[in-house]
């Protein structure tokens, strides 16, 4: 006997209809009808009375359908935890870092999310700024920690925090010993960037329309780093970038006008893992709790 012909035999007790149980079983109605003739055959026993019009359980066939329904219920508890069971084990949950992604908070949360789930396999990975959010978007990561100042219509964006962006110059360029920056100054400096998501890295709200002179995408904040240094661009950072990735070729100048970098958690708007909104709730407790670690950094609301 299988599982499969005691599903066909439950619907059409609790349809009473061959063409309404099997549009629910998605079986064409002469399959069902062999179907139950076989149970009926393997069992010894009539299940219905049938005619042209009218299906009714014989009351061998109702009192087969309560044990039949108990056995039903017992083998989608077994299958369900089978599968508990085996994500306990096979679940992985893939993170791609962006940048300096969270900052100090990077590894908390990582941490905290290791901690509530302990059966995740979790696989850290350096986003390549010329890939974009093509990974994402691809399953080949699940989540990713960024920093991000624009809607993306394709990305469910979850802000953590914001904090103070700077302007980074190469050391000798006339402007790295000023206190503070005017970044329309230095406008028509070739400008480096991450080749992700939004203007942001070029000040694009404050250029009234006029487009950037993009002298470099880079790969990564290291790289963004290296070209300001040695090919005398211009840049931004996140204040915690001047914290976690100096570089002694690079001066790190607030802006007159405040600029403020959004530190983000992101997944697919569709087709996510469960891993994901799950991992933004844990990112949203840590930062609430432990905010401090990041200096002037400020919780999204």
């Amino acid at each position: 006997m299988e599982i499969r012909s005691l599903r066909h035999f439950s619907a059409l007790a609790e349809t009473l209809n061959y063409r309404m149980a099997a549009e629910r079983l998605h079986l064409t109605q002469p399959a069902l009808t062999r179907s139950i003739a076989a149970l009926e055959r393997e069992l010894g026993v009539t299940l219905f009375d049938r005619d042209k019009r009218h299906v009714e359980l014989t009351a061998e066939g109702a009192e087969l359908l309560e044990r039949a329904r108990r056995v039903l219920v017992n083998a989608d508890r077994l299958t369900a935890t089978a599968g508990a069971i085996r994500d306990q084990y096979t679940r992985e949950v893939r993170i791609g870092l962006y940048s300096i992604a969270l900052a100090e908070l990077t590894h908390p949360i990582i941490e905290a999310f290791c901690e509530r789930y302990p059966h995740a396999s979790v696989r850290v990975h350096d986003a390549d700024f010329h890939r974009g959010i093509d990974p994402l978007l691809s399953g080949e990561y699940d989540v990713a920690l960024l920093r991000e100042n624009t809607t993306v219509s394709s990305l469910v964006t979850v802000p953590i925090f914001t904090e103070p962006a700077f302007v980074t110059l190469w050391k000798g360029d006339p402007l790295a010993r000023a206190s503070s920056v005017d970044v329309a100054e230095v406008f028509d400096q070739p400008w480096v960037t991450p080749d992700v998501l939004s203007d942001f890295w070029v000040c694009g709200d404050q250029r009234n329309g006029v487009p950037a002179a993009i002298g470099s995408h880079a790969r990564s904040a290291a790289e963004m780093s290296a070209t300001v240094a040695y090919q005398h661009m211009v840049g931004l950072t996140p204040m915690s970038g001047t914290r976690m990735a100096p570089h002694p070729g690079v001066s790190a100048i607030p802006p007159k006008e405040p600029i403020f970098s959004v530190a983000a958690i992101a997944y697919p708007a569709t087709g996510f893992s469960p891993a994901a909104p799950a991992f933004a709730e844990v990112a949203r407790r840590v930062a609430q709790r432990e905010s401090a670690r990041v200096p002037h950094a400020e919780l999204a609301t």
